[in-house]
């Protein structure tokens, strides 16, 4: 989160030839991410957040948050799965769910592209 706070004071910079989200429409899609990590997040719903055709959204919010939107949500799953792992003894199974992933598999290869390591690595280290 403190990432995405981050690149939102960023955000802020004057516009340049207004090709980027505003401020205001930034938030929104972030809030939006982060509160519907469990669910499919797709193009068209967060076109809706920010009031922007899919094209525009993919441009801008790769210009504001130096990363595609794909990527972002993956990354923000993958963090909000590590959370959740490092909270309990919880099942992978029901972590990747809760976290968005349709399968426990998908949450281990991504966990192991973001942080090197499998979960049961990251829950044993505890980080």
């Amino acid at each position: 989160m403190a990432l995405a706070l981050e690149l939102l004071n960023l955000a802020n910079d004057p516009p340049g030839d207004a090709v980027r989200l505003t401020n205001a429409q930034l938030q929104r899609v972030l809030a939006y991410i982060d509160a519907n990590l469990d669910q499919p997040l797709t193009i068209d719903i967060l076109c809706r957040e920010a009031g922007v055709s899919s094209s525009h959204l993919r441009t801008w919010f790769k210009a504001a948050m130096d990363v595609t939107i794909h990527r972002y949500i993956l990354r923000r799953r993958v963090e909000h799965a590590r959370q959740l792992l490092l909270q309990g003894d919880r099942k992978l199974s029901d972590i990747a769910l809760e976290a968005g992933f349709s399968h426990q598999s998908h949450l281990a290869k991504w966990m192991r592209r973001e942080f090197g390591r499998s979960p049961s690595e990251l829950r044993r280290s505890k980080g």
